[in-house]
């Protein structure tokens, strides 16, 4: 059993979740746009893009095996990227979700962007309870550490 719970932290499975789920939202949500984003829309997007590349490149550089499922993750990772979030990648992929509605502000678009957020919430979660059983207390005292998904800004 403890096998198929970490299977079901498949990175893979979650992006099927999503991806089914967002052409299901594309196909019954109308397209009606909610305001015109102009070139702040493009602007944004473009920032949201870069800052997808640099939190998965710092993400990348500290853990080679950040796209892997927990079960494959071996040594659990405190410092760069993990230093600031215990989630980067998802982090990066809410705010790039957040990007693209902002940059395509129609009500298909937040559905998705929101459906996406919710799932990414939920695998987070997901994973944090496996990661748990796996490094005990050590994931513990990170958890008091560092913030799930938002970065604390303080001095």
């Amino acid at each position: 059993m403890t096998n198929l719970k970490y299977k079901l932290t498949s990175p893979m499975l979650m992006w099927g979740i999503i991806v089914v789920g967002g052409i299901i939202l594309w196909l019954v949500v109308p397209k009606g746009q909610l305001f015109n984003s102009g070139i702040l829309g493009w602007v944004i997007l473009v920032l949201g893009i870069v800052n997808w590349l640099y939190v998965g490149k710092a993400a990348i550089n500290v853990h080679k095996k950040v796209a892997a499922s927990v079960n494959n993750i071996d040594k659990l990772i405190t410092e760069g990227a993990y230093g600031v979030v215990r989630h980067p990648i998802y982090a990066a992929d809410i705010v790039l979700f957040l990007c693209v509605f902002l940059f395509e502000p129609t009500y298909s678009v937040l559905f998705i962007a929101a459906w996406a957020i919710i799932v990414f919430v939920f695998w987070a979660g997901l994973e944090e309870r496996m990661l748990e059983d796996k490094f005990l207390e050590d994931y513990r005292n990170y958890k008091q550490r560092v913030p799930m998904l938002i970065p604390r800004f303080k001095k």
